[in-house]
């Protein structure tokens, strides 16, 4: 070859490689500079939803508290004014997107310099741990010696008015008035049927439908507002968006809920036992990431416990009508759990026609009493060697049900089985979604 011709061509490889490590570079945020900084850390999309609509008023951009880590560290915190907005999942741990930022501050030793924050938590007092992750944000960043600017606002289930009040005190602090509606509008619904699923079980399933023409199909977690007394509460339902006779709509599964005083739960009693067919109420569709579908044709395994099974089921109603099972050659697996084989066999004909239309390859269901008591996540181990061919396919797992039972029990076992640090690596990746409560 001419050294010419050679030199030439070994000019323009470099080139190349310093303009692919050019574009590779980190990038700084337009935010570096601001002095405020929005962040939040949301499971199912209320917090995220709060700091998205929050970020034009105040001329920022919103990012969850992992995706900023990614790029900054915590020293990128000096001399900020942070505006936290955090949710609670769990037994009072962080979301998903905030699990790795989290770490690394409760593990920090060097002190903040001028970092102030206004922190607003979100929460559930019907739960023990309530508003307990942002409880812990603002222990740690005090322990850092950053400087709380307000205190900290909790917030029992979106409540507009605590809201209102902490946006009216935040705009005061910096300033600026700030007019940010905190949720979208309710529009009336009514009960169109209920019956019970399991009518000699000990703990009544219901199924209800509602009529609501101005919500969207594809719905998956609505907030219905609950008369009491002279307020009101609210609270949140995923929607199963199929009935048990495999008929589609606005179909919920509530439990009646019972307090260890033997009182029932305000939000299921209302909705199981005073609500009558045709009686109106009011709700409100709401943004809820765990539950949101892949961007491409992947098989799931589906794991639900209980009510959780809604959760379930409006996620592969909503799949099978964007992605077709058999059109795209996807093999679903659903394990379902729940209390005894002889009551509490629910959804049976749907489940099975869902499997011999093929929109399910594999059904387990388990028992947790009765003869051979067995929980659902058994069946991951039971099946190991499926769970890791499937995830070898690209499948994308979602958990639905009560937080300490069945949302502890399948991560327990499925890092027992692929370890802890694929499983932060899947759930990173969103191909490990939780849906508990």
């Amino acid at each position: 070859m001419n050294p010419t011709l050679a030199y030439l061509l070994i000019a323009v490889q470099t080139l190349a490689w310093l303009l692919w490590l050019w574009h590779r570079r980190p990038q700084q945020d337009t935010d570096d500079h601001h002095p405020l900084l929005l962040l939040y850390a949301s499971q199912g999309g209320q917090a995220e939803t709060l700091a998205q609509t929050l970020a034009p008023q105040l001329g920022v951009s919103a990012h969850n508290l992992d995706a900023w880590h990614a790029r900054h560290p915590l020293k990128a915190l000096n001399h900020k004014t942070l505006i936290l907005i955090a949710s609670t999942t769990g037994e009072g741990a962080p979301p998903d997107n905030a699990v790795r930022f989290t770490r690394t501050l409760c593990k920090q030793t060097a002190p903040f310099t001028g970092t102030r924050y206004h922190l607003l938590a979100l929460g559930d007092k019907r739960y023990p741990h309530y508003c307990a992750y942002g409880h812990t944000l603002d222990r740690e960043l005090k322990r850092l010696g950053a400087e709380a600017a307000s205190p900290i606002a909790t917030v029992d289930n979106l409540d507009p008015q605590t809201i209102a009040y902490w946006q009216k005190q935040l705009g005061e602090h910096l300033q600026t008035t700030l007019d940010v509606p905190a949720q979208p509008p309710s529009v009336a619904a009514t009960l169109a049927s209920r019956s019970r699923l399991n009518p000699d079980s000990e703990q009544a399933l219901y199924h209800l439908r509602l009529a609501c023409p101005e919500l969207a199909a594809d719905t998956a977690l609505i907030e219905i507002t609950i008369p009491h007394g002279k307020d009101e509460l609210r609270r949140q339902y995923s929607v199963a968006s199929i009935a048990p006779d495999g008929s589609r709509g606005l179909d919920l599964i509530i439990r009646l809920q019972t307090h260890p005083d033997g009182t029932p739960g305000t939000g299921s009693h209302y909705l199981t036992q005073t609500l009558q067919p045709g009686e109106a109420l009011k709700i409100r569709a709401l943004t809820h990431h765990p539950a949101e579908l892949p961007d491409a044709p992947r098989p799931l395994i589906l794991i639900a416990s209980g009510s959780g099974l809604a959760g379930i089921l409006g996620i592969l109603t909503r799949m099978e009508a964007r992605y077709p099972a058999r059109e795209h050659n996807l093999q679903h697996w659903l394990i379902y759990g729940e209390r005894d084989p002889e009551h509490d066999r629910i959804y049976a004909s749907c489940l099975e026609k869902q499997r011999e239309d093929g929109v399910l390859t594999w059904l387990d269901r388990t028992y947790s009493r009765g003869k051979s008591r067995e929980y659902a996540q058994q069946r991951l181990i039971d099946h190991a060697y499926r769970l890791h061919a499937q995830l070898e396919a690209g499948a994308v797992i979602y958990i639905c049900g009560s937080a300490d039972k069945i949302g502890a029990g399948a991560q327990d076992t499925l890092r027992q089985i692929l370890g802890e640090k694929t499983c932060d690596r899947l759930s990173k990746a969103g191909r490990i979604r939780l849906d508990t409560y």
